[in-house]
């Protein structure tokens, strides 16, 4: 798998049917999540580039519309003036592509440059499906919640992702929702 010699990841929050979001906004508030996905999509680093993220156009606005901290972001968008739309034209933390393909070779070599092993995939929906065919791991915070209402949800994973690691279930008082942190791999023995 990977693209470019770089490990492709992919990092979400999903309830126990799979929904990642509801009006454009995650369906949870859980602060130990939100430190999770920070230190594993921020490499800590004297200076310089300390991530690289793709998303979809729904996700960099459900983010507020702002790259985030220490990070490269490239967001995928069919809409040919976003980069003007959101001001974004000139950024040196932010790119717009057309498609899934030219986000992840852009990303691959300013990683090679930067000296990152992984670009992370963030969302949404579609990015996630899309990227499915180049991703090495993918980090799952399974959320013990059903959202009835949801309008986003995870792809089923394919069969050639296993669980290699987990986390015990922890407990978010704020929320009142339990959760565990689940890493999976291609399954390298078949």
């Amino acid at each position: 798998m990977s693209y470019a010699h770089t490990e492709v990841a992919q990092i979400a929050a999903i309830s126990s049917n799979r929904c990642i979001g509801k009006n454009n906004e995650l369906p949870w508030h859980i602060s130990a999540d939100l430190q999770h996905f920070k230190s594993m999509t921020t490499k800590e680093k004297d200076s310089g580039i300390q991530g690289i993220v793709i998303m979809g156009r729904k996700t960099f606005e459900s983010m507020g519309s702002k790259p985030l901290p220490n990070r490269v972001s490239f967001i995928v968008t069919t809409q040919m003036d976003y980069a003007e739309q959101k001001g974004l034209v000139g950024k040196t933390n932010a790119y717009v592509t057309h498609n899934l393909d030219d986000a992840l070779t852009q990303a691959a070599s300013l990683a090679h440059g930067a000296h990152l092993d992984t670009i992370w995939v963030i969302g949404g929906e579609r990015v996630f499906s899309d990227a499915l065919m180049y991703t090495d791991r993918i980090e799952l915070t399974h959320v013990d919640t059903d959202i009835t209402d949801g309008d986003a949800f995870y792809p089923e994973l394919p069969a050639r992702y296993v669980v290699t690691d987990e986390s015990e279930k922890m407990h978010d008082k704020k929320s009142d929702l339990s959760f565990k942190f689940t890493t999976y791999k291609i399954n390298t023995a078949e």
